[in-house]
């Protein structure tokens, strides 16, 4: 409701009065001084009920003003509790998302290749880190040196890969990973200390040469020389045929991260794993949709074994 001002009763007051007088002054009017009297009389009349009028509108208008200005407070309170309400659910979700990441690990196996190539040249351009099980690969230490200098971790996996030959004993399998180590070393100054074991830690081949408990004595050997080993919780089904569908190996990937908060990803990047790289942009996009960042594997993280 618009408030009336006390310019626009004035000037009403003053508008009747002046209408009175100019008909009382008319000159085609003739009255004598008894009706003049009397009109004068109901002018202050009507003046004394317009100024009351003005009074009561005074007040009406004071108490709308007043009103105006309560309303235009709380609607300020309401406005500023709900900007810190807002801030606070944000800083939650921050502090949520600090508290609970979600990281993917991306690891390959069985290279250096040119496919490790390929795959190095992605991750660079997508500012990605990933976990390179390596084999020995003479020929190719560049690779082994791009992996580090881009950030990446290389690990450990087989110098031979020959489960017939590595399996049969304790000291078999360690003089494989201590080959494997030195050349990685002296390639690029770097000691690594992060495993794959070929097949993983529960594998069945290795009894075929070694007896039932070879990996239960492998495993604690391995951990005293200063290995942390990772197996994989995620299969991407790239090694279940020599060249697998690349909708097969993305959709395995994704299904199989969809419940969990770390996945440890199994891929393969030996030479003749081309739909592997292929598949590598959809996996990496359908990961990232499921909130997931990225991280290498090192000694620091969470193990994930059989």
């Amino acid at each position: 409701m618009k408030a009336i001002s006390k310019g626009q009763i004035v000037i009403t007051i003053l508008f009747a009065v002046l209408s009175v007088l100019l008909f009382i002054s008319s000159g085609t009017i003739m009255v004598d001084a008894e009706a003049k009297e009397s009109i004068v009389s109901q002018v202050e009349t009507e003046l004394a009920l317009l100024e009351e009028e003005t009074r009561k509108l005074e007040l009406v208008s004071a108490e709308l003003e007043e009103q105006r200005t309560v309303l235009l407070e709380q609607v300020n309170n309401l406005t500023e509790e709900i900007n810190i309400l807002r801030e606070d659910r944000d800083t939650s979700a921050i502090e949520i998302a600090i508290e609970n990441p979600k990281y993917a690990y991306l690891t390959f196996d069985d290279g250096p290749s040119d496919n490790t190539v390929k795959i190095l040249d992605f991750l660079l351009v997508n500012n990605i880190r990933a976990t390179f099980f390596v084999l020995e690969r003479p020929g190719r230490e560049d690779v082994y040196r791009r992996i580090v200098d881009e950030g990446h971790t290389i690990a450990v996996h087989s110098s031979t890969h020959d489960y017939a030959s590595i399996y049969q004993t304790v000291d078999t399998f360690l003089a494989d990973i201590e080959n494997l180590s030195n050349v990685i070393y002296q390639a690029t100054g770097v000691i690594p200390d992060v495993l794959r074991f070929p097949g993983g830690s529960n594998n069945l081949v290795s009894r075929r040469y070694g007896g039932n408990d070879i990996m239960d004595r492998i495993i604690p050997a391995m951990e005293a020389a200063g290995y942390i080993y990772f197996d994989w919780n995620v299969d991407s089904q790239d090694a279940s045929k020599a060249v697998q569908d690349k909708d097969v190996i993305v959709n395995a990937v994704i299904n199989q991260s969809r419940n969990l908060t770390q996945p440890v990803i199994l891929m393969h990047d030996a030479a003749a794993k081309t739909t592997t790289v292929d598949a590598l942009p959809e996996i990496v996009a359908g990961l990232k949709e499921l909130g997931f960042s990225f991280e290498r594997l090192t000694s620091d993280t969470p193990v994930v074994q059989f």
